[in-house]
């Protein structure tokens, strides 16, 4: 069976900070402006993530190549929905380094070290923003002798002012130029462990990540 790109597209309405916004950390309420992508769309996201992904490998075996460490809770989640044989690696690229709201020019901090050749690959990252990161870990597949490489992210972000970005094969939702802080994504190394995908206050308004 064959491959197709899959996209849903978030509202452009944020939630309120009200009990249905599904916030539950109340010592990072102050910071939180609203819920841009509330954590029961993600679950349902990621249920037809699974169901096309799975439909892309028809014969059953994948390896997963998972970028560190915005990724980790969209790789924990996503994987548990894939009744595949699966097979795990990592990679750490910096491109938001400490406070940084926008992508910088990545850099591998450590390699994969798994056995990819000859393995399907499926790269994933939790954001698509100047594409540069994921091109990044698709070369580095591509070298280590990988025979067939595609990539998967939670967010893909609007970016207008880059036409020629190279879209990613399978994409949970596509955002507005936001910075986007919950579900695994950082700002200065904090929130990743709010469930919801949120705007932080101070950067509401403002583009970045």
């Amino acid at each position: 069976m064959g491959w197709r790109r899959f996209l849903w597209t978030a509202p452009a309405g944020i939630a309120r900070m009200e009990d249905s916004s599904l916030i539950s950390h109340e010592v990072y309420s102050p910071d939180i402006a609203g819920v841009l992508i509330p954590r029961h769309r993600i679950a349902a996201r990621l249920d037809e993530l699974a169901r096309s992904i799975t439909e892309a490998y028809p014969g059953g075996e994948l390896t997963i190549l998972a970028a560190l460490t915005g990724s980790l809770v969209f790789l924990s989640d996503l994987i548990r929905r894939l009744p595949l044989r699966l097979r795990v690696d990592v990679v750490r690229v910096s491109s938001y380094p400490h406070e940084a709201t926008a992508s910088r020019e990545p850099s591998v901090l450590i390699a994969p070290g798994g056995d990819l050749p000859g393995r399907h690959v499926l790269v994933i990252d939790d954001i698509l923003d100047s594409g540069k990161t994921l091109e990044l870990i698709r070369g580095l597949a591509m070298e280590a002798g990988a025979a067939s490489v595609r990539t998967c992210v939670l967010l893909a972000k609007r970016r207008d002012d880059l036409p020629g970005r190279v879209a990613a094969d399978f994409t949970g939702f596509e955002i507005d130029d936001q910075f986007v802080v919950g579900y695994g994504l950082d700002y200065g190394d904090l929130y990743r462990n709010l469930p919801d995908l949120c705007l932080l206050r101070d950067l509401a308004g403002g583009a970045g990540r």
